[in-house]
Order: structure tokens, then C-alpha cells, then sequence
């Protein structure tokens, strides 16, 4: 039982006997006198805990970094949690999870709001989405009775008009390939052409792609089910220009395989700045290819399939109202019945006999 250093962490951390099995756990600083503190103190609830039934106290970073623990082997989107574990635990870290109140978590969102990135302020999707793994976190602190409640209720900022409602135009698709880079420039394709995740193409191996085929294999998804996706023309000419560096296909020349967070982003949010975009994400990419199909009058379910959604729900929301008009359609596929003649006036039927003009 004591403090500890823990690689790849920057806290020290305390291990320590409950219920009868050894618990480890972050102190949530840096500096080794407040962890002395921090550990006394946790001691001391540890003991007055098991005297009167109560939970002992846990830090939000220490709850968090349970949670990474947990993220690193059961999510494909660990390096996103992590990156949005990072400004949780700069902001709150030090806060006593169980006593986390909703006060604490509107000035959370107030200073995240202030914050610049890019000289722009930080979108509230991104605030709510940073939110949502705090909440997460606490779900499985429920779980581990590490605390007994979650406050992230109610918190989320309203999201009206976010840009993952944008698509491309024509025009607009053109500008941001021109100025893009070779290497982004095949990335871009790719997402406009599969309709694939950011993560799902940089996770594409050469091994997923059938040429005999002509399709790809999507393994590692959002949804943990793999998808075969048609090789666009477009597509295909990118696969057969790439540099084979290892078993990636989106890899640098060591074979490393691209990073959202660092490469990809920043490659992508440059151009769009140089094009004179607005309201453009990566996610853009993917509303664009499914957005074309649909004005094309491809159906719902096969958009569905093609994006990897399980049902067709998530696609009618957002893109029913761009297909042809399905009632409309329907209804015209019954027969069309002809109208009886109107008779012809008894007058007219004489004059028509006779020859004689009106």
C-alpha cells in the first residue's frame, strides 16, 4: 500500500487494500506532496468508509483514468476519448467525483466556450461530445462502485446547426481537392467515394482490398461489424497510385499508419481554410456520399448498408427528405383510366350532318 509513478501517466498514483482485493488508483496531481495528502486522505475515508457503509472518495481524474483503462481495451475510439479525457481532467480533475455538481459543469462548458482553436471557438459539439465520455466515465464508476450517481444529466449544450448536416457541391468539392495535397487529396476521395468513417479508412489494410472483387472491407467499425463497400472508379484509381509502405493503406514511410488528431486533421482543416469553405469537417465527406446517392434515387436501405448502419432509422432522419418523392412515385404507378367522351350537343350533331357552318 503507497504511492507510485505509472508509465504513460502523468499522476502519481496509490494502490491500497478494499474489500479484500488491491485497488489502484490515480492521486490526480503531479506534485508528490499533494499526493502524500491526497493518499492520507483517501486512507483515512477508506477507514471511516468501512465503518459506516459509505464509498470512499475518488477524484474525476482518477475516475477518468480508470476509464482510459477500460477505453484502451474495449473502444476503437480510445485516442479520441483520450484526447477529451485530457481537457475533463485539466478543468476537473481535482474535484471530488461523487461531489460533482451541475455548476461545476457549466463552468466547464463556459471556459471550454472561451477557449480558442484555431483562432475559432470550440464548437458545442465538440463540448457535448467531451461531455458524453465524462459520462460514460461515470456510468462504469457506477458499475465499479466507485461512486453512486452520475450528475452529467441535462448539461449538453443545444447543437442546432451543426455541420455534420453540411454536405459538398460540386463546386466546393472541386476547390478543396485543388488545393489539397497529394496524399490528402487521395484521402478525400476516399471518404467521398466509400462513404467510409475518418477511422475506418485509416484503418483500411491492404489485405481488406479485393481488387479481383473490386470491393473493400471496412473491419474496424463504429459499430464492431465489418462491411464490404464497391471500389468507385474514382477509388480505384487512388488504391493503384498509393505507395505500398506496410499494411496500411493510408501510412507514412516508415508504414506508421496516419493519425486523425495530428495528420489528418490538420492536413484537412488547412485546405478547407485555403479553399474558403465554411462549415466543413471530415464527417463532411461522408454526408456528401450519401447525400449524392439518394438525390440519385438509390433507397434508403441500401444507403444504409453501404454507410454500416444497422437500420434504416439514422438515414431517414437525415436523408429522407433529399430522395424523390416516394408517395409521389407510388402514386403514379396506377393506371391512368380514361375519361368518357363528353356527348356531343343534339344542335351541333345536326349542323355536323348537314355541313352548315355556325
Amino acid at each position: 500500500m503507497g504511492l507510485f509513478r505509472k508509465k504513460r501517466s502523468p499522476y502519481w498514483w496509490y494502490s491500497i487494500m478494499r474489500d479484500g482485493r488491491r485497488v489502484f488508483a490515480s492521486t490526480g496531481t503531479k506534485d508528490k506532496k499533494l499526493a502524500d495528502m491526497s493518499f492520507t486522505r483517501m486512507k483515512d475515508n477508506l477507514i471511516k468508509g468501512e465503518l459506516t457503509g459509505k464509498l470512499a472518495p475518488i477524484t474525476v481524474a482518477a475516475l477518468l483514468e480508470r476509464y482510459m483503462t477500460y477505453s484502451k481495451v474495449n473502444k476503437i475510439s480510445h485516442l479520441t476519448d483520450a484526447a477529451r479525457v485530457a481537457n475533463l481532467t485539466e478543468f476537473l480533475g481535482n474535484k471530488v467525483a461523487g461531489s460533482l455538481t451541475s455548476a461545476d459543469l457549466d463552468s466547464y462548458k463556459a471556459a471550454r466556450k472561451a477557449t480558442l482553436r484555431g483562432g475559432k471557438p470550440i464548437a458545442p459539439s465538440t463540448i457535448n461530445r467531451e461531455l458524453q465520455v465524462l459520462r460514460a466515465a461515470y456510468n462504469k464508476g457506477i458499475e465499479w462502485k466507485l461512486v453512486k450517481h452520475n450528475p452529467v444529466v441535462r448539461v449538453f449544450l443545444s447543437e442546432k446547426g451543426r455541420v455534420r448536416d453540411r454536405r459538398l457541391t460540386p463546386e466546393e468539392k472541386a476547390k478543396l481537392l485543388s488545393v489539397s495535397s497529394p496524399e490528402l487529396r487521395r484521402f478525400i476521395l476516399m471518404g467521398l467515394k466509400t462513404g467510409g468513417r475518418h477511422s475506418e479508412i485509416l484503418n483500411l489494410k491492404w489485405k481488406d482490398v479485393d481488387f479481383a472483387r473490386n470491393t473493400i472491407a471496412f473491419r474496424v467499425t463504429k459499430t464492431g461489424e465489418p462491411r464490404r463497400v464497391p471500389i468507385h472508379p474514382d477509388a480505384l484509381e487512388v488504391l493503384r497510385g498509393l505507395p505500398r509502405h506496410g499494411e496500411y493503406v493510408f501510412a507514412d514511410a516508415d508504414g506508421k499508419r496516419y493519425n486523425r488528431s495530428s495528420w489528418i486533421r490538420y492536413q484537412f482543416e488547412r485546405a478547407v481554410d485555403q479553399a474558403g469553405i465554411r462549415g466543413v469537417v471530415i464527417h463532411t465527406l461522408r454526408h456528401t456520399f450519401a447525400s449524392e446517392l439518394v438525390e440519385k434515387g438509390v433507397d434508403l436501405k441500401t444507403v444504409a448498408e453501404l454507410l454500416g448502419h444497422s437500420s434504416t432509422r439514422m438515414v431517414d432522419q437525415v436523408y429522407a427528405h433529399l430522395s424523390p418523392s416516394h408517395k409521389g412515385l407510388a402514386v403514379n404507378l396506377l393506371p391512368s383510366e380514361e375519361l368518357p367522351a363528353a356527348p356531343m350537343p343534339t344542335v351541333l350533331r345536326e349542323l355536323q350532318k348537314t355541313g352548315s357552318r355556325v
